[in-house]
């Protein structure tokens, strides 16, 4: 019975044991269950974050690809915002950000905004996604299965093109000191001086060490030897000091230059900084980069590196894109190469031809869009042509009833005598004088001067600025009585020739040809008046024939001057600054016979009017002709730009290893409306003063370079000679830019309770984005949080 007793009491024991294993059992599961569904639930949160965050960066996408293309296809083309330019005061820009209604400034305690670049200031706004749901009248906001919010904030910042970018940035020319020379490539901005304004005395070393490394092992660009013989322009032959060590066309200038350095594609050994060292310098990354190394090499202290990262990149990209014109019977997009066109490289007409009118009609076009008026434009275009061909024939351009006759190293008639006092001088003393306004002495001989029937043919050579005349008779000269002077009594003219003596005093049409028969000139010299006065041109330039006598560029009358500067020439008539003094004046008459070196060689370019020039500083004028022309293009250098295998016109951007499409694109250029002024101090002679007016201009944004120039009048100078004067703008128009294509996207994403009280998931990206292509390009993509 006792044993019973203790039965029932083990069973009892064994029963609530089970009961207690059961519970624990069923107390985990439901435990388990617990834990599951939560984790089930923070995945599917970290899920949805994920896509939100995805979503956001898209959204950035959008809003950076309707900036620059507006609602079509085209960019620039001024539809629905798509603006030439880029700067602080977009909608999209730090500070103005957000992307659904923009806002001016944030209240730093709104919970509505976000600081997404962890510096404590508040820099975007939270866009609840999706947003709202409308039924009948009534506006809710929608939420995830739970009441859930998802939400995403996003930030947008200019980092490359307000940068010096160290892959095509600086030169060791010179012994290994950076030099400058015509700004003729971004490799003329000066590395060593950007870094020596954070970290003194340390500029020139830590520059060279950062151009070495790029160039890989051997330290040079490209591989030993004539590396790219087929670059356009060959740099053997362009009359162009590529290398900046102020020699030019010397006979190893085509090997190891700079501009042989790819860093899309590099050649060989080349090792340019790719977009690891970029992250890192955005201070995203943990990845020590090369660029660290050298900083550490040479003793730059980590807070200099700080500093220099807010001032340097390793990707910046514009492109040669511009607002749409007429060209010809199509529309151009892209900017119109002006040396390749004259010099007969690539191929960029309608028709497949380059004869001289099809050359001359589409730089017409070009300035047309510009805003160059009729006339105008016609003489402007073929002055461009002969300053840029290697020839020295001048060109014609018909455009009906009116033939334009360009602008060549070559003599010109500037002052006539057709009608004498016959009582004191016998009816004789009638002449003709030619003018060599250049700095070489000019060979004449069998050249052609044609009036009615009678033609003069020439002979001999027209010293450097100097007059040659041609008279009637010697002996009018030799012996004149009442006080003719020529040149001083008894100096005999350079030629004589009877037929001058038909000259009529009611003027004719005067012909100059060179010894090819070419035309250099056609003139009328009008009514001519007695005694010791004469015709004279101002400046001897050629005009349209169509002049009216409300044109100021006409023949005039004034005191003879035989041999000697005419009396009327007086270049401060034009108010270009080509003052009547030695040695400003001849500066005016500058033709280069070979290819632009920069865009502000237009300075230099005759406008038809007499002394004037295209004024790079005048945009009431010429309110946009810089950006519609381009003297370096990555379309027409014979190199594989974006290392698809394909160069220039065969990459087409749709053939099957295309990678980037056309290659439209030139690195390194800076956005002068984003730039530091410590960025803007590394151009090409541009002081800090001048840096200083730029980056806080009160006329930003600059719309384009010739904005630029036009408002900030300390860029072209005040003193000195016209060349002198534009200085600063030659150095620095082919390295700058209004706009910009790179950007450091940051987007955060969370979801939340509906109280936004608590967050369950967070995710955060940071994104390097090109829009220098399109479709536009996440060149850099990192998960900031897991």
């Amino acid at each position: 019975m006792n044993d019973l007793k203790k039965e029932n009491g083990y069973i009892l024991v064994v029963v609530i044991g089970i009961l207690t294993i059961l519970s624990l059992m069923a107390i985990t599961f439901a435990t388990l269950s617990r834990i599951e569904t939560r984790a089930t639930r923070n995945y599917t949160d970290s899920v949805k974050c994920e896509a939100v965050a995805k979503a956001g960066l898209e959204h950035a996408l959008y809003v950076l690809r309707l900036d620059k293309f507006g609602a079509d296809t085209i960019a620039y083309n001024g539809d629905n915002g798509d603006e030439n330019y880029d700067w602080s005061g977009e909608t999209w820009m730090p500070g103005n950000i957000d992307l659904a209604n923009p806002i001016t400034s944030f209240a730093g305690s709104d919970t509505s905004y976000y600081d997404n670049d962890g510096d404590s200031i508040p820099d975007s706004k939270w866009i609840y996604f999706p947003v709202t749901a409308t039924t009948g009248t009534n506006t809710t906001a929608i939420r995830l299965p739970g009441n859930l919010l998802a939400r995403y904030a996003i930030l947008i910042t200019d980092d490359s093109e307000a940068r010096v970018n160290i892959n095509v940035t600086g030169n060791k020319a010179g012994g290994g000191v950076h030099t400058s020379n015509e700004g003729w490539s971004t490799f003329e901005i000066n590395l060593s001086n950007i870094i020596e304004l954070a970290a003194t005395g340390k500029g020139i070393a830590t520059a060279s060490d950062i151009i070495d490394a790029r160039f890989g092992t051997d330290t040079l660009p490209g591989t030993i030897g004539d590396d790219n013989p087929g670059i356009v322009p060959n740099p053997q032959t362009d009359g162009i000091d590529n290398d900046g060590d102020l020699i030019v066309d010397e006979a190893l200038e085509d090997t190891d230059e700079p501009n042989e350095f790819n860093p899309i594609s590099p050649y060989i050994d080349d090792v340019p900084f790719g977009l690891l060292t970029e992250a890192e310098i955005m201070g995203t990354s943990s990845y020590t980069s090369r660029l660290e190394d050298i900083f550490g090499t040479n003793t730059v202290s980590q807070t200099d590196q700080e500093t220099l990262k807010g001032w340097l990149t390793t990707y910046s990209a514009d492109t040669i894109v511009c607002p749409p014109y007429t060209l010809g019977t199509s529309t151009a997009t892209t900017t119109l190469n002006i040396n390749a066109l004259v010099n007969n490289e690539g191929a960029y007409t309608d028709t497949g031809t380059y004869d001289s009118d099809k050359k001359v009609e589409m730089i017409i076009d070009i300035l047309t869009a510009g805003g160059v008026p009729d006339v105008e434009h016609q003489q402007l275009a073929v002055n461009i042509k002969d300053f840029i061909d290697s020839d020295g024939t001048v060109t014609t351009y018909l455009d009906s009833p009116d033939t334009y006759y360009g602008v060549e190293r070559t003599p010109y008639i500037n002052e006539v005598e057709a009608e004498v006092n016959g009582a004191t001088a016998g009816g004789l003393g009638k002449y003709i004088e030619l003018f060599n306004p250049y700095d070489a002495d000019i060979n004449i001989t069998n050249w052609t001067i044609k009036f009615g029937t009678d033609t003069i043919t020439l002979g001999g050579t027209i010293a450097a600025q100097d007059y040659y005349v041609i008279a009637d008779n010697q002996g009018a000269y030799e012996n004149s009585p009442g006080g003719f002077a020529y040149e001083g009594i008894g100096i005999p003219p350079e030629q004589t020739d009877a037929n001058v003596n038909n000259l009529t005093t009611t003027g004719e049409t005067i012909t100059l040809s060179d010894n090819n028969n070419n035309i250099v000139q056609v003139t009328n010299y009008g009514q001519a008046e007695i005694d010791t006065k004469t015709r004279q041109l101002n400046d001897p330039r050629p005009t349209p024939l169509s002049a009216t006598p409300s044109d100021p560029w006409l023949w005039v009358t004034s005191l003879e001057t035989a041999g000697e500067e005419n009396a009327t020439f007086d270049p401060n008539i034009g108010g270009d600054g080509w003052e009547n003094i030695t040695p400003t004046w001849p500066d005016s008459f500058l033709i280069a016979n070979r290819r632009f070196s920069n865009k502000g060689y237009m300075g230099f370019i005759h406008r038809g009017s007499q002394w004037t020039s295209f004024k790079v500083d005048d945009t009431i004028a010429y309110p946009n002709v810089l950006q519609y022309f381009t003297i370096t293009d990555p379309s027409m250098d014979n190199i594989d730009n974006d290392g698809d295998g394909d160069i220039d016109s065969v990459d087409t951007g749709t053939q099957t290893a295309d990678i980037d499409g056309r290659e439209y694109r030139i690195p390194g250029l800076i956005n002068v409306n984003t730039a530091p002024v410590e960025v803007l101090e590394s151009l090409p002679n541009i002081t800090n003063a001048i840096a200083t007016a730029i980056e806080g201009s009160g006329s930003k944004p600059f719309t384009s370079i010739g904005h630029l120039v036009d408002v900030v009048t300390e860029i072209t100078g005040t003193t000195g000679t016209k060349w002198d004067k534009e200085k600063r703008f030659r150095s620095i128009s082919n390295l700058i830019t209004t706009r910009s294509n790179v950007f450091t996207v940051y987007v955060t994403a969370q979801i939340t309770d509906e109280a936004i009280s608590n967050v369950f998931a967070e995710k955060r990206i940071m994104a390097i984005v090109d829009r220098s292509v399109d479709p536009i390009k996440v060149r850099y993509f990192r998960w900031m949080t897991e």
